[in-house]
């Protein structure tokens, strides 16, 4: 099959790449990585790499087809062939040799080139087209589309012509003397039999009956006196073309047509006679195999079908299924052999051999009839689809895909090891899952069909999480997966197949719905964000757009900022929150308040995303809640994606596992975070105030909040298809601004603030350059900012907050009211470099003086990180020189300016 230099180049350059071969020569490559026994004998043909081979037969043999391993290789046509003078079918005719593996110059004349296009969408691809001239009144046309763009139908027809009862004949095809004509459903499938010397025809569709060729073959062979010849039903082995096979077949033995069928073999990737021609498996052999499939497929009755596969493999006792129902066959040899017994021809009549040989057949057959006993397992099919494994928490499943007869809808599901190894065990999961359904087959006879369902089964990795897995460098999102700048939709089974034999699921833990259609994204909304929140609001989109690349940028500079966006009720938090959830494909969510959610539960919001922010929305401090305020120390090991602490594995060792957090934090609140300096250094802090409200910013605003995830959520697929260009700017730029806030004159002592908003700055420049186009004036206001912000958190980390500010001016105050003759009004301690403090007795005081104290919870957390009067322990009892008597007191250490 040809290769074309420009496919050949690319393909040796990957293998080498991905591959690691060793020995590269004018012929053969040797010495590559195999990805399923690891050594390293993988070899293949420099010329044409169509398949890698591992040579270790009886440990491994894998074969590894290029088409698999880089689809993309195999896309693109009209870029990578195009069409020239003195050869304007160039595009089509690359497609036909590689995509096909068609010879060219048997086929040239029987197509052409065009090009399709959508207006609506604004999108086109070329074509190749073939004309159907089975009426030559009625001349019609197909075509199939070559690169469809994810939104093109992949063939059409012509326009306002009715291709029903149509089909289309190879040139010099002789249909009338045929012994046998294979339908097909689609051209290139005819094309394919054709070559291989069948007599085809092709039916379009699977849904369409060629009734206008067959018409003209059956009155042309009543015309000539001859017989006409069987049709075989060649459609695809999928549930459309099996419709398709049944429905007609037997509308053509209504017409007085003999019938059988022919099917591909049954493969977890579907196969088709074209494939099959590229993979030289249209043999005589290899037809008659064919033929026994679809002889499976049409048999009528259960016992029909039990006794072909017993002709076909001698055993006397196997499961099978028909009807979408499971059974059992089991042949009695003792009394097929009394049967045979009574099979004597007649010695006077002169049989020739053959005729003898006929007669016993069919004696034999009756006898096949009387002698075997056929009983349901159970109303329903079970296929496995795959073994499933997590290999992170050591947890494996089997994912089953389970059909029902009488048009009931399938169900997928899992079951354990332990699950299928009794039958007792088999049957009560299954009643679980396939409502109704009963196994009444014994523990024998479910160990045949586990035999049958895992035999050689599809693996495939398992991830409990949405977003990003670092190892396979791929994006799982909902049901779609990005790669090193490609998308890739999730297959009918539930997983993705990725390049390199790749199969990756995720658990999901959450719904993402993304609309992967380009042409329906709205990038105006820039406008209304921008509108409604300026510059802050670019910050915070920065935040949620840095978050998709926040493991590889953790790799390189070892932490990801946290971002806290801050502001009063009635600023748009929440709005602002909301949309940008919507940008990365999660509606009607803002964020889990820490508060509300249990110790287990705020881990597995940790867990549950890769690459994407975990926005903790943390409670007011004031209500119900205010005694029990969330502590973010808790969180200071996120910053630079530590673990998240053991976890226990469901075994029966003591094994643990330690996941490392893989996503950012955001924080939304009204009030200030107050806590310890790691923490507070750890945050870049975006502030809203209500004096930045106007009428057109809450224009703006609502309009922002009528944007659906259909108009928007493509932003984040245009941001993981960027991948690589992203990180090259953040990479260059980060340098640029990290040496910028290191500058004397903007006075930030905090390397660690600096590094924070310099990853920010950095962020907003490979966003402003890939993604949205933003007024350049409009980004240097935003670059101004952050510099700022980093100015103004440097200050916070130098002095306590403005809550423990007022309350020491407070407490000074209070203390002052003292008379001569007491020692203390609201300090308990004796030592006078010591402050105690009673709260429940400073509050009381506070109220007689007329004086408002915060929030008592509130306070305290605050005070815990007070560094002007120096928090040393909580809770401490000590000897009261106010009240005599032994109180629980806070204690701090006294300034040296505020020391008598």
């Amino acid at each position: 099959m040809t290769m074309y230099p420009e496919t050949q180049r690319e393909a040796v350059q990957r293998l080498e790449r991905d591959y690691k071969f060793k020995k590269i020569t004018e012929t053969h490559m040797r010495g590559g990585h195999c990805p399923t026994c690891k050594k390293k004998e993988l070899w293949t043909f420099t010329q044409e790499p169509w398949v890698l081979f591992c040579p270790r037969k009886n440990e491994c043999g894998e074969e590894f087809h290029i088409r698999d391993l880089y689809p993309d290789l195999f896309e693109n046509w009209e870029k990578r062939f195009k069409p020239t003078e003195k050869n304007p079918t160039a595009t089509v005719d690359a497609y036909l040799a590689e995509g096909r593996g068609f010879p060219i110059d048997q086929l040239k004349g029987l197509y052409s080139q065009e090009y399709y296009k959508n207006s609506d969408l604004n999108v086109g691809s070329v074509t190749i087209r073939f004309s159907i001239t089975d009426d030559p009144d009625n001349v019609g046309w197909w075509q199939r589309i070559l690169d469809d763009h994810g939104v093109l139908p992949k063939t059409t027809f012509r326009p306002k012509w009715e291709s029903r009862e149509h089909g289309w004949v190879p040139p010099a095809t002789n249909l009338i003397e045929s012994k046998e004509i294979w339908i097909t459903e689609g051209i290139f499938d005819t094309i394919a039999l054709w070559q291989s010397g069948i007599t085809s025809i092709s039916a379009l569709t699977s849904y369409n009956y060629p009734g206008i060729i067959l018409d003209k073959i059956a009155r042309e062979c009543d015309e000539k006196g001859i017989d006409r010849p069987k049709l075989v039903w060649a459609y695809d082995n999928d549930p459309a073309g099996h419709d398709g096979t049944l429905k007609f077949i037997a509308r053509a033995k209504a017409e007085g047509w003999a019938c059988s069928a022919a099917q591909p073999p049954f493969s977890r990737k579907k196969v088709d006679w074209n494939d099959l021609y590229k993979q030289e498996r249209l043999g005589f052999h290899d037809l008659d195999n064919y033929k026994y499939y679809g002889a499976l497929l049409i048999a009528e009755r259960p016992v029909d079908k039990a006794l072909l596969i017993y002709n076909r493999t001698g055993k006397t006792s196997f499961p099978f299924d028909h009807g979408k129902c499971m059974y059992w066959f089991k042949l009695d040899m003792d009394k097929l052999s009394e049967e045979m017994k009574g099979f004597y021809p007649d010695d006077n009549k002169d049989w020739l051999e053959e005729e003898k040989e006929e007669a016993r057949k069919k004696y034999r057959d009756n006898a096949l009839k009387n002698c075997n006993t056929v009983v349901e397992l159970m109303d329903c099919k079970p296929q496995a689809l795959y073994w499933q494994c997590n290999e992170e928490t050591d947890e494996q499943w089997y994912y089953f895909r389970i059909d029902f007869p009488r048009n009931k809808q399938p169900v997928k599901n899992t079951f354990t090891g332990g699950q299928l190894a009794a039958a007792s065990e088999f049957k009560k999961r299954l009643l679980s899952i396939a409502p109704g359904v009963v196994y009444t087959g014994s523990g024998t006879q479910l160990d045949y069909l586990l035999k049958h369902w895992t035999r050689d089964i599809k693996r495939v990795q398992l991830i409990n999480y949405v977003g990003y897995n670092a190892a396979l460098q791929t994006y799982v999102l909902g049901d779609i997966a990005v790669q090193n700048g490609k998308k890739f939709k999730i297959n009918k089974e539930d997983y993705f197949e990725l390049p390199r034999n790749i199969n990756l699921k995720a658990q999901v833990p959450f719904d993402l719905t993304i609309n992967t259609q380009a042409v329906e994204y709205k990038p105006k909304w820039i406008d209304d964000l921008i509108g409604a929140y300026q510059v802050k609001g670019l910050i915070a989109l920065t935040a949620f757009f840095g978050s998709m690349f926040s493991q590889q940028i953790c790799k390189l500079h070892k932490s990801f900022t946290f971002v806290e966006i801050v502001g009063e009720p009635g600023t748009g938090k929440s709005t602002l929150l909301y949309f940008l959830w919507r940008l990365m494909g999660r509606d009607n969510y803002e964020g889990e308040d820490p508060n509300k959610t249990s110790k287990s539960g705020l881990l597995r919001t940790f867990r549950q995303v890769s690459n994407l922010p975990v926005v903790l929305i943390e409670s007011d401090r004031k209500g119900e809640h205010a005694s029990k305020q969330f502590n973010w120390d808790h969180i200071k090991t996120l910053y630079d994606q530590g673990s998240l602490g053991a976890l226990g594995v469901k075994n029966n060792g003591n094994e643990t596992y330690n996941p490392p957090f893989m996503g950012t934090i955001i924080i939304s609140q009204n009030a200030e975070i107050v806590a310890s300096e790691a923490i507070m250094g750890r945050l870049v802090h975006i502030g809203f105030k209500k004096d930045q409200l106007t009428k057109q910013t809450l224009e703006a605003s609502r309009r922002l909040n009528k944007y659906t995830l259909e108009d928007v959520s493509y932003f984040i697929i245009e941001c993981l298809l960027r991948e690589k260009e992203i990180l090259d700017t953040y990479t260059q730029r980060m340098e640029y601004h990290d040496h910028h806030l290191h500058q004397d004159h903007l006075n930030i002592q905090s390397s660690r603030v600096i590094h924070n908003h310099a990853q920010l700055m950095a962020l907003f420049d490979a966003l402003t350059e890939h993604v949205i186009k933003v007024d350049p004036n409009i980004c240097s206001e935003v670059i101004e900012q952050l510099t700022v912000m980093a100015q103004e958190r440097d200050k916070i980390l130098l002095v306590d907050p403005p809550i423990v500010q007022n309350f020491w001016d407070a407490f000074e105050q209070i203390e002052n009211t003292k008379s001569l003759s007491e020692d203390s009004v609201v300090n308990h301690h004796s030592k006078r470099h010591l402050v105690a403090i009673n709260f429940a007795q400073l509050y009381k005081v506070a109220a007689d003086l007329r004086f408002n104290l915060p929030d008592m919870q509130t306070l305290q957390d605050a005070l815990r990180h007070s560094q002007y009067y120096k928090f040393v322990e909580a809770n401490r009892n000590v000897s009261s020189v106010i009240q005599k008597q032994s109180v629980r007191c806070w204690i701090f250490e006294k300034p040296t300016s505020a020391r008598d």
